[in-house]
């Protein structure tokens, strides 16, 4: 009699072989193993993706993309070469593994260029796998469809307010990936992910006066997203601070829209990987084990969170994902590692080794990176401020601001806060700080998490952040 789980493992065994990504892998490690290397890894990585853009109710770009890849990386003497190749016929791979090896015996040789090993990971149990992270109805989707679900956002968009003169870009994109990893010490497995995303963007017009606002949505396929909410928030966005005037200089207490606090998260994540830290070009370096925030907040890089749409059961170079307490309670508990990191500081992996894709070795990057929610609802945060600016969108974020010495002056527009109540629109102020100041700054977050899926995947709920210089007239 078969072990409860049997039945479930050698069918997904069978879907390990039946990988088309796999079986390279293993033709090519059969290849490379007449060389005369110390260790090797094979990266392979297939997509199909589709972009569609709408204007006026007719598609104005759609473009379509098919690719698929191989990396190899050759460890010789503590040295690393690394070749890959989009051909993936058997002439085309011989000549990637000769460039590898090659390229292994003049790049410079350090101790800790070694495959990982398993007693590396801080994470030992693989928690999300196939089941979560792809959709078989994203298979089913015609362009026909895609093009419907975009010329139907900009339909909304344009009928949420009177004031809307234009929608300036509907966009929609999706994707499916398959991601194929073995190396020689025993590592082969795989994964499948989908997902999809939509945007809008919107002009409107009160007199002379002109605004922009935007919104988006993004699942693993195209149900999960919402066009009403997307149609009905980029309009808000935009018609909300027509008008907009500026402030006197002074110093304030801002209320942070989700979209904006995830935005300034982002520039804190950037700052913690731990190779930015080793060559001296973070803030955060020597400060663990330190208060950071004033107020005991908790963050997150979860490389296994469900509804993440970076999660995955393993990382670039094939160590498990988990999920990363890196500031507790308002104190920095870790930097995020890949293995070559972690050996250099003589810790653990935390699974945070990317690539951009199979043309790129593994560097350090974030996952899903985000602050924990409160119960606390944004009117409740609203209504404890007696005079302050919340701040809708900001400009000039990644010139604006120094992730070194971590000073930060951007654009901001939004509407003034008196009493608790939304007042009037503000446009043309700018936010100065810097990054440590700005997070003992934060006194309250609020329970509407929200993730960017761009520039990395962060999420941030709304916060307040008291006293701080904000230049108008």
């Amino acid at each position: 009699m078969e072990e409860p789980g049997a039945k479930m493992q050698n069918k997904k065994s069978d879907r390990v072989k039946d990988s088309k990504l796999l079986k390279i892998c293993r033709d090519t490690a059969a290849r490379i193993g007449r060389q005369s290397v110390d260790e090797f890894e094979i990266f392979s990585a297939g997509s199909v993706a589709t972009e569609i853009e709408i204007f006026n109710g007719k598609v104005e770009t759609l473009s379509f993309s098919d690719s698929i890849g191989l990396g190899i990386r050759i460890f010789k003497d503590r040295s690393i070469g690394y070749a890959y190749t989009s051909v993936l016929d058997t002439g085309s791979i011989e000549d990637c593994i000769e460039k590898a090896v090659s390229n292994s015996k003049i790049t410079k040789k350090e101790d800790y260029n070694y495959l990982p090993r398993e007693e590396e990971f801080k994470f030992k149990e693989k928690l999300i796998d196939d089941s979560v992270l792809f959709r078989e109805d994203m298979l089913k989707m015609n362009t026909r469809d895609k093009i419907a679900l975009a010329k139907e956002l900009e339909k909304l968009t344009k009928s949420k307010d009177k004031r809307i003169v234009s929608i300036n870009n509907v966009t929609y994109s999706d994707g499916i990936y398959e991601t194929a990893i073995l190396n020689s010490a025993g590592l082969c497995d795989k994964y499948r992910a989908t997902s999809c995303f939509i945007y809008a963007a919107v002009i409107s017009r009160q007199g002379k006066d002109t605004s922009t606002g935007d919104f988006f949505d993004y699942g693993r396929a195209a149900s999960d997203m919402d066009l009403e909410k997307v149609a009905k928030t980029a309009a808000s966005r935009s018609v909300s601070v027509l008008g907009g005037k500026k402030i006197k200089s002074g110093r304030v207490d801002l209320l942070l829209d989700p979209v904006v606090s995830s935005q300034l998260l982002g520039v804190i994540s950037g700052s913690l990987t731990a190779d930015t830290v080793q060559k001296g070009k973070s803030l955060f370096k020597g400060k663990i084990g330190k208060k950071i925030f004033s107020i005991d907040v908790d963050i997150f890089d979860d490389g296994t969170l469900p509804s993440g749409l970076v999660s995955k059961p393993f990382d670039g170079e094939g160590v498990t994902k988990g999920k990363t307490h890196v500031f507790e309670k308002g104190y920095l508990k870790t930097y995020l590692y890949n293995t070559y990191t972690a050996r250099k500081d003589k810790t653990l992996s935390t699974g945070n080794a990317v690539r951009a894709s199979y043309r790129s070795t593994p560097i350090v990057g974030t996952s899903n990176f985000y602050l924990k929610p409160s119960n606390t609802g944004f009117d409740e945060l609203l209504a404890g401020i007696d005079r302050g600016f919340y701040v809708m969108d900001i400009i000039g974020l990644h010139s604006g601001v120094n992730p070194i010495s971590g000073q930060m002056s951007v654009g901001a527009k939004g509407i003034w806060i008196e009493k608790g109540s939304l007042k009037y629109p503000v446009k043309e102020v700018t936010i100065a700080t810097d990054i440590l100041s700005f997070c003992r700054s934060i006194k309250k977050v609020g329970k509407d998490l929200l993730f960017l899926p761009w520039g990395g995947y962060t999420g941030s709920p709304s916060m307040v952040v008291r006293d701080i210089m904000v230049g108008g007239r």
